[in-house]
């Protein structure tokens, strides 16, 4: 019994439940966020370029997470899950808990699920490259990536998403224009996002 409870207490405990409005995540219809649905990420600020979308690397079941160009193009599917995971009921997403990333509905080689992480991997190889997102692995193994959605100062409209993936703290994500593409990486700019429902 020691034991059971010792290890409940090393849980990460949701505190967020849907009484509590100020720290729920909202779509762009002004819905709770779920577990369930799946949802594109679109830039919050009008006329700054399309949603997200996962790229190949050319390693095997590696792909990187780019923005598409075309404000007009929603990008990719995605589908956060709280940790750890209730498969037995629809969870809201909340601010400030760790959550999981993923790309849904994705026709990959590897799987049609890829889900988020940091990755030490670059486009090519250059100095200072920040570390990019990536989606999927080399051994098309899950990574399990820990991620966070976050206010962002004063600013209300949007989102913005950090990476927890290490026992530092956690990092803001954002923007890096390199080789004719826009990537999602560790940024000290955040890219402030919204989430759309996908309704189809």
């Amino acid at each position: 019994m020691k034991t059971i409870f010792f290890f409940l207490l090393l849980l990460p405990i949701n505190t967020c439940s849907a009484n509590n409005t100020t720290q729920l995540v909202y779509d762009t219809e002004g819905n709770v966020l779920n577990s369930k649905s799946n949802y594109y990420m679109l830039p919050a600020k009008p006329a700054s370029g399309g949603g997200l979308k996962a790229v190949p690397t050319g390693l095997r079941c590696l792909h990187f997470v780019v923005q598409e160009r075309s404000e007009t193009l929603l990008g990719t599917p995605l589908r956060f899950t709280p940790l750890p995971e209730h498969a037995s009921a629809t969870e809201p997403i909340c601010l400030s808990s760790d959550i999981w990333i993923e790309f849904h509905d994705l026709r990959s080689f590897c799987s049609d699920v890829l889900d988020w992480h940091l990755t030490e991997q670059v486009p090519e190889s250059s100095s200072g490259e920040p570390k990019h997102v990536a989606a999927g692995s080399e051994e098309g193994l899950r990574s399990f990536g820990v991620f966070r959605v976050e206010r962002h100062g004063t600013d209300l409209s949007g989102y913005k998403i950090v990476s927890c993936a290490s026992k530092g703290p956690c990092r803001d994500l954002g923007l890096h224009v390199y080789k004719d593409k826009t990537w999602l990486t560790v940024s000290n700019e955040p890219f402030m996002v919204v989430f759309r429902k996908r309704t189809i």
